[in-house]
């Protein structure tokens, strides 16, 4: 069988087609790329988003943890400072002074009993008597001293429990120091990883936008080629009709010149080759 041979038109039609659907296959890998383009920019501003929040609690953390700091610290202070108030109050403090006094007590005694039961010259009873009188004056002082240790020592009793209950109270906040600290530090830790992943996801968006602006160039290319290629086909198609026109005007023409000479034969044969010079003239007419 033979092989239709296509004309002009028809292969202008077939290159036509053929880069409309390059230009559309084009398109198509071009809105792919922006699709995915677009997705990890979404995916990208929810994870800045996240981020934000992120950072809102890890400040918040850092502010409680400040205060637990600040806490801990004030009774820190107050415990050390109550320690050099204990300190000033112990100086001076007398240990053994209860035993002393006890033992002038027993001493007085002596003196007493022996004023009483040892004959003493009159120089010698006065002698005891002064010295007497001077133990229980010492003694009187020293009961006031011992009065006013144990006062001291009763508040230093009081300070040390409340240097106790401050030291106690300064490890509980530094435990919240810890705990709130280790907080913040995972939340940070988050968001350094969120962060990294933002830069990731730049990356990949910057190639799909750059693969999305190659494609749509090359796009738009074929997309001029087809207007280029469709003005063509259409210039091709009028020039055609122009001529379907003009051949059936011409033989309309004709057939009215063979009508009007049908009585003349001479006539008819001339139109009749007339006509047969004016279609070899313009090559092959269809008539329908």
């Amino acid at each position: 069988m033979q092989k239709r041979v296509q004309t002009e038109e028809q292969s202008a039609e077939l290159r036509y087609r053929g880069i409309i659907e390059k230009r559309n296959e084009l398109n198509d890998q071009a809105r792919e790329f922006a699709e995915s383009r677009n997705m990890l920019n979404k995916e990208r501003r929810e994870t800045i988003d996240d981020i934000k929040e992120l950072r809102d609690e890890r400040d918040g953390l850092n502010k409680q943890m400040r205060r637990h700091k600040k806490s801990r610290d004030s009774y820190q202070n107050k415990a050390k400072n109550l320690i050099e108030k204990k300190k000033g109050k112990r100086k001076g403090i007398h240990k053994d002074l209860d035993r002393d006094i006890e033992a002038l007590r027993a001493d007085a005694k002596m003196l007493a009993v022996k004023q009483e039961t040892t004959p003493l010259t009159l120089v010698e009873e006065k002698e005891l008597l002064e010295t007497l009188k001077k133990q229980y004056v010492e003694i009187n002082r020293l009961e006031e001293v011992l009065g006013e240790q144990d006062s001291i020592l009763a508040d230093v009793k009081d300070v040390d429990e409340k240097i106790t209950m401050l030291f106690k109270m300064a490890d509980e906040e530094h435990q919240k120091v810890v705990e709130v600290n280790k907080q913040a530090k995972e939340v940070h830790d988050r968001i350094t990883l969120m962060s990294k992943s933002i830069s990731h996801l730049i990356s990949e968006s910057n190639k799909n936008h750059e693969n999305y602006v190659k494609l749509k160039e090359r796009a738009d290319a074929f997309h001029q080629k087809a207007n280029e290629m469709r003005e063509k086909l259409m210039a091709m198609r009028n020039i055609k009709r122009d001529e379907i026109r003009e051949s059936r005007q011409l033989i309309k023409e004709q057939n009215k010149s063979v009508k009007s000479a049908l009585t003349d034969k001479k006539k008819l044969d001339k139109a009749a080759d007339d006509a047969l010079q004016q279609l070899m003239k313009k090559g092959k007419v269809e008539i329908r």
